[in-house]
């Protein structure tokens, strides 16, 4: 009985993440903000000056996500946004990415044609 009231604390004393696929769109305004905008809201990647919860493989996969510039909008010098899916660990209370395992950028027009993000396209003019 011991036994299994010890197999339990343990068990239950670990955080279970999953694995998600999130798409949308991957913004980086300034140096150090990062952020992705999908269809349930904004998910914190990196606040300059703020903690950093990613791992250098975890944001390497990020910025590959942001690297084919003929799909990647400058708003900002060399800073702006992409549309990606990132395969990421998230914490849903505080909306922030905590890794990164896999990240694809996709074409603009993916993102475009989402109706359920098109209206939070990150241009400061709109």
């Amino acid at each position: 009985m011991r036994l299994l009231a010890v197999s339990l604390a343990l068990c239950c004393s670990f955080t279970v993440s999953a694995q998600e696929i999130r798409c949308g769109w991957l913004e980086n305004p300034s140096p150090a903000n990062l952020w992705l905008i999908d269809r349930e809201g904004s998910w914190e990647i990196s606040i300059q000056g703020g903690p950093n919860y990613l791992d250098d493989k975890s944001l390497d996969l990020v910025f590959e996500a942001m690297s084919h510039q003929s799909d990647f909008v400058r708003t900002n010098n060399s800073y702006g946004f992409s549309c990606a899916c990132l395969t990421v660990d998230t914490d849903p209370q505080t909306r922030q990415i905590k890794a990164v395992y896999q990240a694809k950028q996709l074409g603009l027009k993916q993102c475009l044609e989402d109706i359920s993000i098109t209206p939070h396209i990150p241009l400061r003019f709109k």
